[in-house]
């Protein structure tokens, strides 16, 4: 989740390796890309705005994906004084209110420097990519495995009127622990289902298939860290 101190935050955004970090983020989040596609005015280019502010609560960082944009302004830019949304580096995404935000600080990448970064990392990305389809592959032939954890994937398939497994979809939500010693990873079988976004609400207990095979119980970010892979 967030840093609480938003003094130590806001630095980050002036990072450049932190924001080509976040941009990797923004590509491998398939939920991002759509708001990004969605609302923006020319989805081939890459977000550029990253922003740090506090809306009254909380600290917060990210990547704007979506929101008002100015009248004759940039058309790369979102009106910060209007609601906005945001890709954090967990993955989350959130909708932020500007007339509510304070202690707003920006930086916007220029276009070719942003171009020429993720050209470095492109290859890193897609090494990336594979990585996880690989991972994503054997966790598969686990739950294959795994009558009980079938049992559970099933439960969820007849809940959004698919067919059961193997005919129905695979799970995609792949995780890891940041901090547990053991299992890493694991793709999520079960939870709270948000219809609306089409995703878990990783805030809420869930269970996750585990790479060793085990069915493991987390109970949300509120008690221990987990990363969206």
């Amino acid at each position: 989740m967030f840093d609480q101190n938003y003094h130590e935050q806001k630095s980050e955004i002036h990072d450049p390796k932190w924001r080509r970090a976040i941009l990797t983020v923004f590509h491998s989040t398939e939920r991002a890309r759509n708001v990004w596609e969605n609302r923006c005015s020319n989805p081939a280019q890459t977000p550029c705005q990253f922003v740090s502010c506090t809306d009254g609560t909380r600290d917060l960082i990210g990547v704007v994906i979506g929101g008002t944009m100015p009248e004759a302004a940039d058309s790369r830019l979102w009106d910060l004084d209007c609601a906005f949304t945001i890709l954090t580096e967990d993955a989350e995404i959130l909708i932020v209110k500007g007339w509510y935000a304070t202690a707003v600080e920006q930086v916007v990448e220029d276009v070719t420097e942003g171009n020429e970064a993720m050209k470095s990392n492109e290859q890193t990305y897609r090494d990336d990519v594979l990585d996880l389809l690989v991972i994503k592959a054997g966790l598969a032939q686990q739950l294959d495995q795994s009558p009980a954890a079938k049992a559970f994937w099933d439960i969820h398939l007849e809940r959004l009127g698919a067919a059961k497994w193997p005919e129905g979809p695979l799970p995609q939500c792949l995780v890891r622990f940041d901090e547990r010693t053991g299992a890493k990873l694991g793709l999520v079988i079960s939870g709270v289902w948000v219809e609306r976004l089409g995703d878990w609400d990783l805030n809420e207990p869930f269970l996750v298939l585990s790479t060793d095979g085990e069915i493991q119980r987390c109970e949300g970010r509120v008690v221990e860290q987990v990363s969206v892979l």
